[in-house]
């Protein structure tokens, strides 16, 4: 089998549910450059660069793309395999050119799309990135007489919700996520360092997925390890976003390790708090970091807001005497990015319902170690179901 993905015909419903969401705010096409945005709706991706890219949603609802030069094969090529979801594209040589890439898409919109008006996810029109500069692109529309209006937030309300597809995409990736912490475990050895221990338990659990899949292949990006420790080893597992660590690993080390590796563009979110041999005093936060895991269950349900659970989980933290220790909130959202919303906070005035998917992942930092397990947890009509399963001790 292939690596499954987000069918043509969802790719297709969900253009159509954001042109008539835009035809409602008064506006008959939508214009975007952000790689998420344009693989939401396309499956396409290709390297962002200063070359500016964009897919185009028309009046007559077809996609157009516009594209630099250089990505010509590989863009027919990801289309393809999408099934051809883009429409046409049109290409410049490359950036900046003779005529500024903003100069032809502009003369482009206004000759073949003709817009009435158009949503844009990046009013510059180009993602700024790389070195990339030049005219704003909503400003030459408008001296078209062509207005424009932000179009992030319909986007962002249509993320929150998985469908069927992509939820089965999110319990593929935490399926994988747990194989390659199960790959890992047996490596876990004195005086080895963590990147050792996660390269081979990558190479074995990507050796896995390519034998189920023939081949095992990302849609956004390319073949990298899948599961290690981002440095959470010893003392600096006390750092919630270590990057590496400083020294091989010791018996009674706590450990931080996770995976959540892409399939068909989304990932799930598995991390586990692993003590390395005996380490009482660790092991004392640890049973107080699962006490948080717990609250924060105990309350998951459509129709609770995540403030409260939030609210909550802090609260238990004072009661159990470890709220000094807490450096973030409970979780938040996943899907197609590592953190979408909804961010389960205090501060965060949202209510779950029944499609949003979220992770659960209070944590404990303190000069012991860093405690936190995180799961992947899709909300249902009768409370949540576990995405991700892997034991809470090990």
């Amino acid at each position: 089998m292939s690596v499954p993905k987000v069918s043509r015909e969802e790719l297709l419903s969900r253009v159509e549910a954001l042109a008539n969401k835009a035809n409602n705010l008064g506006y008959d096409a939508i214009y975007l450059t952000k790689p998420t945005n344009i693989f939401y709706l396309t499956n396409v991706s290709i390297i962002p660069t200063e070359r500016p890219f964009s897919v185009i949603i028309g009046p007559d609802r077809n996609l157009v793309a516009f594209s630099p030069y250089v990505e010509k094969d590989h863009l027919e090529y990801r289309n393809s395999l999408a099934g051809n979801v883009i429409s046409q594209v049109y290409y410049y040589f490359d950036y900046p050119g003779e005529k500024h890439p903003m100069n032809i898409i502009k003369e482009l919109i206004k000759k073949e799309i003709k817009p009435k008006a158009m949503l844009m996810d990046n009013l510059l029109g180009a993602n700024p990135i790389w070195g990339y500069s030049g005219p704003n692109l909503s400003e030459l529309l408008s001296k078209e007489g062509i207005p424009t209006g932000d179009v992030e937030g319909l986007i962002d309300e249509m993320r929150l919700f998985k469908s069927s597809e992509e939820i089965e995409l999110i319990k593929e990736s935490a399926y994988w996520a747990s194989k390659a912490i199960e790959n890992s475990i047996p490596l876990l050895e004195e005086n080895r360092w963590d990147w050792e221990i996660a390269f081979e338990a990558s190479r074995k659990t990507i050796y896995e997925m390519n034998g189920k899949y023939k081949p095992y292949m990302p849609l956004r990006g390319s073949i990298e390890p899948i599961v290690g420790f981002r440095g959470q080893v010893g003392e600096f597992s006390s750092y919630p976003h270590a990057l590496v660590s400083e020294r091989p690993l010791r018996k009674g080390d706590v450990l931080g390790i996770g995976s959540g590796p892409e399939i068909g563009g989304y990932f799930a979110e598995l991390e586990r708090t692993l003590i390395f041999g005996k380490n009482e005093k660790a092991a004392t936060y640890f049973n107080k970091m699962l006490k948080l895991r717990e609250e924060a269950f105990n309350l998951l349900a459509p129709g609770r807001k995540v403030s409260e659970i939030d609210g909550a989980v802090r609260k238990k933290a004072k009661e159990i005497g470890v709220d000094a220790f807490l450096k973030h909130h409970t979780g938040h959202g996943i899907g197609l990015e590592g953190h979408e919303p909804p961010l389960l906070d205090v501060g965060y005035d949202f209510e779950l319902k029944p499609g949003i998917v979220i992770t659960i992942e209070p944590g404990i930092y303190n000069k012991y170690g860093g405690f936190r397990h995180s799961d992947t947890v899709l909300i249902t009509k009768s409370g949540f179901e576990m995405l991700t399963k892997y034991p809470d001790h090990q």
